[in-house]
Order: structure tokens, then sequence, then C-alpha cells
């Protein structure tokens, strides 16, 4: 893919869906060198794939001068910036600090590529901006965040329209649905439903089981995210990111008792519904399949294999680990 020549920026490079982004970068381009910032706070030094392509600066976007040094030095022919904190409880419990990093941290990237600008800038929104509603959600509609996160991801949207009237670069924004795979870093429904399960768990127990969400496989959503930095054309526009399809955590248990063989029940645990909840939140995704030819390569079924592969693959290494250990 000659539009990733030379390098590459990935900001939150060592988190969930960065990783991923990384790893398809490796596998799709032969020569690019990849820059992953990340501090660490949520991203894991191990999600780095070892690689003389890769580096990793360990900065933090609210450190203005050294996000501008990075950029200066490396001079990113593309950036994808995924760097955010996300967590929904987290943000709510610490909504200065969400918009201290997810906005301020935003526009000191904005502000480093206005110096030194790239060709290409793609960042992560989130279906989040979207206001409470039944029926599929499309770009065009109005927005209407219901928490501090869902703001914060609104505010870089706008930041971003407004970075593009003033620079000559293709941006977009790619407001994610419900992102699940290996290696996430926070404990979502589905990563918190399977460590349950490998944890010997018959009966699982989890807060609100009714809503229904879009839920995609994270290598689909690194491959959309690498799609929308090659092919879109506009000097800005707003992606979603999603399957089309919902689901809620009663038909995720199902699928996942039939794929673990484990015979499950489920518990729903008062300490751990939250006080309200959307009943729906699901993805139009007639835009990025028509402009740009995107599909998801994952249903949820095969997107649930495919994590219960890894978890139980990375589980037999533990025990394997632990038995050599003892001798």
């Amino acid at each position: 893919m000659q539009k990733y020549a030379n390098s590459i920026l990935v900001t939150g490079g060592a988190g969930f869906v960065g990783q991923a982004v990384v790893t398809e970068l490796l596998d799709q381009t032969s020569d690019s060198q990849i820059a992953v910032l990340d501090n660490l706070f949520n991203g894991r030094r191990s999600h780095v794939p070892d690689s003389p392509r890769v580096t990793l600066y360990e900065t933090d976007l609210t450190d203005e001068e050294a996000v501008l040094g990075i950029m200066r030095d490396l001079r990113p022919v593309t950036v994808v910036h995924l760097a955010a904190l996300h967590f929904i409880p987290y943000c709510n419990a610490h909504p200065t600090e969400t918009l201290d990093v997810n906005v301020v941290g935003t526009q000191n990237l904005l502000e480093a590529c206005g110096r030194h600008a790239p060709e290409r800038l793609v960042i992560a929104s989130s279906a989040a901006v979207y206001p409470i509603r039944d029926g599929a959600n499309f770009e065009d509609e109005a927005v209407g965040p219901t928490d501090i996160y869902g703001l914060s991801k609104w505010i870089n949207e706008k930041q971003l329209e407004l970075f593009s009237q003033q620079a000559d670069t293709r941006c977009a924004a790619a407001r994610l649905f419900n992102v699940f795979g290996p290696g996430e870093t926070n404990p979502h429904v589905i990563p918190e439903i399977v460590n349950q399960i490998v944890h010997g768990a018959e009966e699982i127990a989890i807060g609100n089981v009714k809503p229904k969400r879009d839920y995609i496989y994270v290598t689909d959503v690194a491959r959309a995210l690498l799609t929308i930095a090659e092919k879109s054309e506009h000097s800005y526009r707003v992606y979603n990111v999603g399957t089309g399809a919902e689901y809620s955590v009663e038909e995720i248990l199902e699928q996942l008792a039939t794929i673990s063989g484990r015979r499950l029940k489920l518990n729903v645990a008062a300490n751990r519904v939250r006080a309200s909840d959307r009943m729906h939140l699901l993805c139009d995704m007639k835009r990025i399949g028509n402009e740009l030819g995107w599909r998801p390569e994952y249903t949820l079924e095969s997107g649930l294999s495919a994590l219960w592969q890894s978890v139980a693959e990375e589980d037999s290494r533990v025990e394997l680990q632990a038995a050599c250990a003892k001798g």
C-alpha cells in the first residue's frame, strides 16, 4: 500500500485496538516504519510487536512539547489517533481527567500535525456520540452523547473538522461501535464473561443483560481504520464502523456456552447494573461500504470463537509455564 510509505504514527498503539492496527500495518506494508505513541496507562508494552520496524514512544498526549517533538522528528505520512480514556465507568468517575486526555491531548496532536502535516489523519471516535434511539444510527443524524466519554468524542470530531479546514490533510473520524477480541485492556462485558468462564464459573455474574449492541471484532476495526486512511478522499468525513447487527448479553452468553462447551447460567448482579442504559446501539454501515468498499469479515459467532481460542491458548501456555517452573 503506497499510501503508507515511510513513517506511520499510531497513538494508543499499545492498547487494545492499537495493537491490532499495528499488527495489520506490519502485515500490509513491507518497508514502513511504525511509531507507537502510548503512555501505557491502559496499553501494555507486550502489545507492541517486537519488530525493527516498530518503535515505542512512551509519551503522554498531554505533554505538548513531547508530542510536537515526535511529530517533528518522524514527519509521518499517516496518523491513526486512538489514544484516549474510554472505559465509561472510569470516565464518569474522572470527568476532568477524561476531558484533559481526550480533548486537550487531541488538540496537542492536532497542533503538532498543523506544523508537520501528515497526508492522512484518522481518529477513533465512538458510537457513544449518538443519542438514545431504537433504530440504526446514520452518520448525518443529530448527535446527542449521554456521558462524558461520548461528549469528549463528539468534541474530538469537531476539533478534527476545524483542523481539516486549515490543513492540507485528508481527515476522517471513525465512530467505532462495541469492539471485542483478544487483548482487551478494560473490563467490558465480553472479556468479563470470558474471564469468568476461564476461571471455572458456571454461574456468570453480569449487569444489564437486555440492551442490544453492535459488536465488532477488533481485527475488522483495524482493517476498517486502515481502509479509511487509504481510500477516503474527503477533506473531512465521518464513518460508522460496525456490523449492522445487534445482540444482547443473553445472546452472547448462549453463544459462548456453545463455543466453550460449558453449561452456563446467568446471574444478574445488582452491583453490576447501571442506573440507566440505552436499549439499542446499532450501526448503519452503508456509507463505509458504498464509499470505501469495506465490509466486516467476522460475525459475532466467528469473532467469539476466535476470542475463545486465543484465551484458551493463552491459558494453556500459562499452565505449561507453571508446570515447567515446578520441575
